[in-house]
């Protein structure tokens, strides 16, 4: 067992291995992974050869998985092939090294199955090769694993970061624990920038309520754990399950992760063509399915109980910079709100129909009568809006207003401006008592103030400002009979705007 690294060895392996002309996965493993492990120190009895590995899709048991080779630190692992929680424990207490083998050329971007092999038994370091790329990572439990080389098989020699996967450096880690310090100090001729190793909570830049969730989601997983602990156990444990796609036995935040995206046509009752297209995100977490549908103007949610549907949603958003636009979308959207039967069509291999029976939905779509009713708020200022502009002749150019209370004034202003075209009441006009004698009808609307200063507010729609110029007194019964001069009489007025500046 060589102790320290040996490029002369290494550099023997590779030209050896260049004599051949290699086209299988298997002579990449007698040829140079048999070699290149005995350099490193492992000795060949405690070489496991197509080991099986036993593994779990949330309650479900995974078929056995052949791995090309596993070391360990005992011999005897021969007796513990056999899928018991006997022989498994012994396997996750005794794995070293895992090393996987490929056809030339057919080096993975993703190297989630050895990855597999090291999750499940739980070995300290693995490597991947086809004889061309050389991969090699240690095993981190607590967050992403760690990158120990990445090379050309014919730079390997000039490599000594390699011998960081030796087998008494992988052994000695194994009997002393993992620990991320004396880690880092083992690796060798690794790029500071590649990575950043965070050890202290001072330097943990997260949000509180971040933190917070994470400590919510891990509930007594996260007991004893500084900041720093309790973030990485998160990421692993959330990175462990998507890796596997783990459905049933995980926390119940996992609801929250998005698991795929699938493009999707949304129907309106039993209609041929779709309303609008979009795209259709999977959420599940053991017996609950979520689906969330978003295009351009809708959007809708349901979920599912074991298959059933149990609750959804459909909402819009709609955020034209144009009046025009946004009437046209709002009709879009009204279809769908109105529509008796709603139906996701979504692109995946088994051909989703997502329907959602709208009509009929008290039970389910909670939200239905204020979700409607906010629609016909928007749509009747919307069309006022497109009045004023024809009135005006002018056009709006749309913003996004958030602020609740600037929404209030300029939904206000939208109606005064709009009553005052329309010659519909919007304010009230006082006079004294002794106005009149009698009392009297007003039968049609009496402009009584024009191009005069009236005591009302500027109105502002969209960047352009309103100004009250000409007031009417509007049909109806003035009393004036019996009133003295210190009483007031109110009548019903309009008061018109123009515009003074944009």
């Amino acid at each position: 067992m060589h102790k320290t690294y040996d490029k002369v060895a290494i550099q023997s392996i590779v030209d050896e291995y260049r004599l051949s002309e290699i086209q299988s996965e298997s002579e990449v493993r007698s040829k140079f992974i048999v070699r290149l492990s005995e350099v490193l120190g492992y000795p060949s009895q405690l070489r496991g050869e197509e080991f099986p590995v036993y593994g779990y899709g949330g309650r479900d048991a995974l078929k056995a998985k052949n791995t090309d080779f596993i070391f360990f630190s005992d011999k005897s692992f021969s007796r513990y092939r056999a899928n018991t929680q006997k022989n498994k424990a012994w396997v996750r207490e005794h794995s070293l090294l895992i090393i996987e083998a490929k056809k030339p050329g057919k080096m993975p971007e993703d190297l989630g199955q050895v990855q597999f092999y090291a999750m499940w038994t739980k070995a300290v370091a693995y490597i991947e090769t086809d004889g061309e790329e050389f991969k090699g990572y240690f095993v981190n439990p607590t967050s992403s694993d760690l990158e120990v080389i990445d090379t050309k098989v014919d730079e390997l020699p000039n490599k000594p970061e390699v011998w960081n996967l030796s087998y008494e450096n992988v052994l000695s880690i194994k009997q002393r624990g993992y620990n991320i310090k004396n880690m880092d100090s083992r690796l060798t001729n690794m790029e500071e920038d590649d990575y950043q190793i965070i050890t202290e909570d001072s330097d943990l830049n997260i949000p509180d309520r971040t933190l917070s969730y994470i400590r919510i989601c891990l509930g007594r997983n996260a007991e004893g754990l500084t900041n720093v602990q309790m973030v990485s156990r998160f990421l692993n444990t959330t990175d462990s399950m998507l890796q596997n796609d783990m459905r049933y036995d995980i926390p119940l935040y996992m609801i929250d992760i998005p698991r795929h995206i699938y493009e999707a046509k949304l129907y309106v009752d039993s209609k041929i063509f779709p309303l609008i297209t979009g795209k259709v995100t999977e959420f599940y977490c053991n017996d609950i399915t979520r689906y969330s549908f978003e295009s351009e103007y809708i959007v809708a949610e349901a979920i599912y109980n074991k298959n059933e549907l149990s609750d959804f949603e459909i909402g819009y958003h709609i955020l034209d910079k144009h009046v025009s636009e946004r009437l046209n979308h709002f009709k879009l959207v009204g279809k769908c709100l109105n529509a008796d039967v709603v139906t996701i069509a979504v692109e995946n291999a088994s051909g989703l129909q997502i329907t959602l029976p709208s009509k009929c939905s008290k039970k389910m779509w909670r939200s239905k009568q204020h979700v409607k009713t906010l629609f016909e708020f928007w749509l009747s200022g919307m069309k006022k809006l497109k009045s004023i502009e024809e009135y005006y002749e002018i056009e709006f150019k749309l913003y996004t207003v958030s602020d609740p209370i600037e929404l209030n004034e300029l939904y206000e202003a939208i109606d005064f401006v709009y009553d005052g075209m329309m010659l519909q009441e919007n304010c009230e006009i006082t006079l004294p008592g002794d106005s009149f004698e009698e009392d009297f009808e007003i039968k049609e609307p009496i402009i009584v103030e024009d191009n005069k200063i009236i005591p009302l507010k500027d109105r502002i729609i969209q960047g352009f400002i309103f100004r009250p110029y000409r007031s009417t007194w509007l049909p109806s019964k003035a009393k004036f009979a019996g009133k003295r001069a210190n009483d007031i009489v109110r009548l019903p007025g309009c008061c018109e705007y123009r515009i003074v500046e944009k």
